[in-house]
């Protein structure tokens, strides 16, 4: 009895339409947290293999499998361990290392199938592994789907570029490969020239037509990259924003537009220095009190562009030159101050992108 009001009695008709409701509710629940289930897929990638470890919230084993590396094939077994266990795409977490180009069918499959990808750096997921006993790619495997299910609130999902910014991308590194073979057989005919005449004129017959090649090859690739940004008007306006701030040149320029995916992968000017490693981090432990460093865990293409940017800007007149002048002479490192200037460049390369509008030198401020 409950305020006055009777309970119904053993006899009455009431207690299995409760006993009912019950179950009902019962199935209900269960039904909705197998729906809300999600599957932790971690993959170790190697050039003609997958090797994939599935586990749930509860570290229990679903299942362990090789797959070929290669875009068919991996479609072909995710859709048909979604169809056996009845998950939807975004119950999937698939966690890997980004090795690279081997990453490519994967991607691939990701955007094909709608499924979270979670590329991570293979020395985080190392050290966050708890037991590093022995060493396999079934093993590896099964520490990145726990290191998935661990951090899955820290996840960062793969966003595909566009095709413009892909083909970018391609062009590039092609542009860089041929400007370093270029670099190598002109850095031999200048050693030769001067220590052996007779070498240079050899080296000299052979690689003349390749260097022209070479330059050839060069002005086309230059050419395309221009048709692709005059073609989409908002990633040219960004290269010319960027472009008129002391140190940073069209290449660089370029690059910031290809890793940051036209500054839509980063939330701050923080965020992106910190991925382009011009961002010192503290090393203390109690009263051992070390120099800050930078780390090593960034982009090294970011951070080389920005070091050649930080040379020129501190070379030429701008209010940087003067900067690096004056925190020298204060008795600072140089290469800390080297470093203060880059992380500065990101800092107005990210206030001109956000604005949209041009950089302007302090000397252009007036007093109100």
């Amino acid at each position: 009895m409950f305020l006055g009001v009777k309970g119904p009695n053993r006899n009455s008709g009431l207690r299995p339409i409760i006993k009912d409701l019950v179950n009902a509710l019962f199935v209900e629940a269960n039904k909705k947290i197998t729906m809300n289930q999600k599957y932790f897929i971690g993959i170790d990638i190697s050039k003609g293999k997958l090797d994939c470890a599935v586990i749930l919230s509860d570290y229990s084993v679903v299942t362990e499998c090789i797959v070929p590396n290669n875009v068919k094939k991996i479609n072909s077994v995710l859709k048909a361990f979604m169809k056996k266990h009845k998950a939807e795409p975004d119950q999937l977490l698939v966690c890997c290392e980004n090795t690279g180009i081997y990453n490519c069918p994967l991607r691939q499959s990701s955007t094909d199938l709608k499924f979270g990808l979670w590329e991570e750096h293979a020395l985080r997921i190392k050290r966050a592994s708890t037991d590093m006993r022995g060493k396999s790619d079934r093993k590896d495997a099964m520490r990145i789907a726990e290191y998935a299910l661990r951090y899955q609130e820290k996840a960062v999902l793969y966003k595909q570029p566009s095709e413009v910014l892909e083909t970018m991308d391609s062009l590039s590194k092609v542009r860089e490969t041929l400007v370093a073979q270029k670099v190598v057989l002109q850095n031999q005919l200048g050693e030769a020239k001067s220590h052996n005449p007779e070498l240079y004129k050899i080296l000299f017959e052979s690689y003349k037509p390749v260097i022209a090649i070479i330059e050839r090859q060069l002005k086309t690739i230059d050419v395309k990259i221009q048709d692709l940004l005059k073609q989409n008007e908002d990633i040219q306006q960004n290269i010319e924003l960027m472009k008129g701030i002391p140190g940073v040149g069209k290449q660089t320029a370029l690059q910031f537009i290809i890793y940051t995916q036209n500054f839509t992968l980063f939330k701050s000017a923080k965020h992106l220095a910190c991925y382009a490693g011009v961002v010192p981090f503290q090393n203390e432990s109690g009263t051992i009190v070390k120099r800050a460093r930078i780390s090593k865990m960034a982009s090294q293409k970011l951070k080389s562009l920005l070091h050649l940017a930080a040379m020129s800007a501190v070379r030429s007149k701008s209010e940087l030159k003067a900067y690096y002048i004056r925190k020298v002479a204060e008795g600072k490192n140089k290469m800390s101050v080297l470093n203060a200037v880059r992380n500065k460049i990101v800092h107005r390369i990210w206030a001109v992108i956000e604005r949209q509008s041009p950089f302007l030198p302090q000397e252009n401020f007036r007093p109100i």
